[in-house]
């Protein structure tokens, strides 16, 4: 029985995978229709390289497939930052000397900009750019991402991270995944697609913050929890499929 209560418990804190895999897949699959195409035909190399994964939208969901696997525990930090509660923004200083997802973006933008046939650098790069625009993937330590906020969502008991990674998707026809990108990449805006890592960050942070007020006095959360904030979420993922497009027309299609 004792054993049984901690896997519940686990259950219930452990971090999810920003986004989910369908929503990673669309974040790529949008990404990947607002490339050159140059660009993709460089992306479909590098991922029949590899040789696991169908396309390069599938690919982006390599860096949380492999985190049954303790050879790579050491990627683990790079999903997210956790700032201070009251932080008045994130900054660089918060990102510790086991790195942060802001370090992993750089680190490996950086590597694939020197490789572009380096298919670990692509799938960890694209997978973090997802991650970082997922707000609760800058949060609170204390609260583990929002994976000890929990609440009744549609009738059931989730956690404020569950419901931005899947949940709200599920209810937006994000389980179509290629689809949705499909749909993300119609919605883009070019203007959408400038700025820096830690500039991206902090836009997270500040929708962090607006989730945890409404959070404290709407624990029971529905269809109009989605309203509220799946244009949100929505609006996130187009800027950073923006945002991924770019940075690899730069290394692909220079």
């Amino acid at each position: 029985m004792r054993h049984l209560l901690w896997l519940l418990a686990a259950l219930v804190v452990s971090p999810t995978w920003a986004f989910g895999f369908n929503g990673h897949k669309a974040f790529c699959q949008a990404a990947y229709e607002l490339t050159s195409p140059k660009t993709q035909q460089a992306l479909d190399k590098v991922v029949a390289s590899q040789g696991k994964y169908g396309s390069f939208a599938e690919s982006c969901t390599w860096a949380d497939d492999i985190k049954g696997d303790h050879h790579w525990d050491w990627s683990k930090p790079l999903h997210y930052v956790n700032i201070p509660r009251g932080a008045s923004k994130l900054t660089d200083a918060n990102c510790p000397a086991t790195g942060c997802v802001l370090s992993g973006i750089r680190h490996y933008q950086a590597l694939l900009t020197q490789n572009p046939n380096d298919w670990q650098a692509l799938f960890f790069l694209s997978h973090f750019i997802g991650d970082l625009h997922q707000p609760l993937h800058v949060s609170y330590a204390d609260d583990l991402g929002g994976n000890r906020a929990l609440g009744q969502f549609f009738g059931e008991e989730k956690n404020l991270h569950g419901i931005w990674d899947y949940g709200m998707l599920g209810h937006m026809g994000g389980d179509d995944w290629k689809g949705f990108g499909h749909k993300l990449a119609g919605l883009a805006n070019a203007k959408d697609a400038g700025g820096t890592p830690l500039a991206w960050g902090n836009q997270s942070m500040a929708i962090t913050q607006q989730v945890y007020r409404y959070y404290q006095g709407h624990k029971t959360m529905g269809q109009e929890y989605v309203d509220h904030f799946g244009p949100v979420l929505e609006q996130r993922m187009e800027a950073g499929a923006e945002r991924l497009a770019k940075v690899l027309d730069s290394i692909y299609d220079k």
